[in-house]
């Protein structure tokens, strides 16, 4: 492709970008703007590579509100759902008219389309993964080795932390070699208690630090509509994310048809006939 219809393919994105973030639209002209985005994002995410323009970004929550810390983060992957309110249309505009730049002062810049090719690994990397789904839990190994088993039987690959290959990894490390999954389950379980200081003799039933960490964590690599909470008892739920499916777990099991249901929204292929 010669840089004339490169130029104008980045400028058409950079104008839909726009129009998502600016424009009020009926849900069939979202549903048409949100495929359209996503059919050329691949494209312009390979041209400012080429050119050099590419960034990442480090996101802190703001200071009244608290939540994670998010580094080296790609725009084009929180780019429909950004976080703490982030304008990803300004940096990702900016990137490309930098591309933009490069390309118009060099005489001759091309892209080989064809080398699509290569993505056939990428591709198939994904599918490989696209049944794994990640367990974060706390103390309570019943309701772990439970929620292992039904994904298990429904066809799904659980993967919990302690089971994996160690390989010499420290626990970020292992934690982070084994996050290429397609959806995650957190298991929000009264193992902690606490309160602020002011309420110190009120303490209230919470999952631990490292439930909440990681909840934080799946939220800002997979996003939000591919993390659920499954709550146990009366535990306090993180005030910062509401965005966040929270499934009571009940005696009667009624929370794996719930729970199926998001992983089916998910688009994760699975046996529906075993779910009980």
């Amino acid at each position: 492709m010669e840089k004339e219809k490169i130029i104008e393919e980045l400028e058409e994105f950079k104008n839909a970008i726009n129009t998502w973030y600016s424009v009020q639209m009926t849900n069939a002209e979202s549903k048409e703007l949100r495929s359209k985005i996503n059919r050329k994002k691949t494209f312009v995410e390979k041209t400012i590579n080429r050119t050099g323009a590419v960034k990442r970004f480090d996101w802190y929550p703001p200071p009244a509100v608290g939540g994670f810390i998010m580094k080296g983060v790609n725009p084009f992957d929180v780019f429909f759902d950004p976080p703490y309110g982030v304008d990803i249309a300004a940096m990702i505009t900016d990137s490309i008219d930098q591309a933009i730049g490069v390309i118009e002062s060099q005489e001759n810049f091309s892209i080989d389309v064809k080398e699509k090719s290569t993505q056939p690994k990428i591709t198939s990397t994904k599918t490989k993964n696209s049944k794994k789904v990640f367990i974060v839990h706390g103390h309570d190994n019943e309701l772990k080795e439970t929620l292992a088993r039904f994904l298990e039987k429904i066809d799904l690959e659980p993967v919990i932390l302690h089971e994996q290959v160690n390989r010499g990894l420290t626990i970020i490390e292992k934690f982070e070699a084994n996050s290429d999954v397609q959806f995650a389950i957190v298991l929000m379980t009264p193992d902690d208690v606490g309160n602020s200081k002011a309420n110190a003799d009120n303490l209230n039933a919470r999952a631990r630090q490292n439930v909440i960490l990681e909840l934080g964590y799946f939220m800002g690599k997979l996003g939000r509509n591919k993390v659920c909470a499954l709550i146990k008892g009366n535990v306090e739920r993180p005030s910062d994310y509401d965005g966040v499916v929270y499934i009571a777990v009940d005696n009667s099991d009624g929370w794996k048809l719930l729970l199926a249901k998001e992983l089916k929204q998910s688009k994760l292929n699975f046996d529906g006939n075993k779910i009980f």
